[in-house]
């Protein structure tokens, strides 16, 4: 879905939720929980805690949805949230930052054409997966954003509360790591 057609898309779905339809909630709800809730995880390192703070931005959502077709972007909007939730909680010291949790696998839709191909195409999900989760904890969260929810530049910055050149320099640096631990399985010829 392109960017214009998801604005449109949300300005559509916040209209019917400010006049206070409950299947329009549910379809958001349902199609930010995960995410949202990956996001909250990488600041707090809590279940429960990532679950409440969630929780409370849907529940401030449905309590202000009158307010809801104002907003300009609502899924920066509702990262911004969860970010500036998670700090909250934090600060509070209801939750202390724990060792991290281990990260889910990347999930791939091509299905190779023999068995050989097969164990080839799983060594090199796996390489990249391994990749991505040994990447620093900002540059992965940045990384996953842009490829998993498909948040451009400018909306990572935002939820994030950072330059958009800190964006893109983590970007850079999440592709080379990600290129040079595939290199073995790049055909030498495919580089020149």
């Amino acid at each position: 879905m392109n960017s214009k057609q998801r604005t449109e898309d949300e300005y559509l779905i916040l209209e019917q939720l400010s006049k206070g339809d409950s299947e329009a909630f549910r379809k958001l709800y349902l199609f930010y929980y995960d995410r949202l809730f990956h996001f909250a995880l990488t600041f707090l390192h809590s279940e429960p805690a990532s679950e409440d703070v969630i929780s409370d931005i849907f529940f401030n959502l449905w309590k202000d949805r009158y307010t809801l077709p104002s907003i300009p972007n609502l899924q920066a909007y509702l990262y911004q949230a969860v970010r500036n939730g998670c700090l909250n909680v934090l600060k509070s010291g209801y939750v202390s930052k724990r060792d991290e949790l281990p990260d889910t696998d990347l999930q791939v839709t091509v299905s190779p054409a023999s068995p050989l191909d097969e164990l080839a195409y799983k060594e090199l999900t796996d390489a990249i997966a391994k990749a991505v989760v040994s990447l620093p904890e900002r540059c992965r969260l940045i990384f996953r954003m842009a490829k998993e929810d498909g948040m451009n530049h400018k909306e990572i910055a935002e939820a994030l509360n950072v330059k958009l050149c800190t964006v893109e320099r983590q970007l850079l640096l999440a592709k080379a790591k990600i290129r040079k631990s595939i290199e073995p399985f790049l055909d030498p010829h495919e580089e020149e």
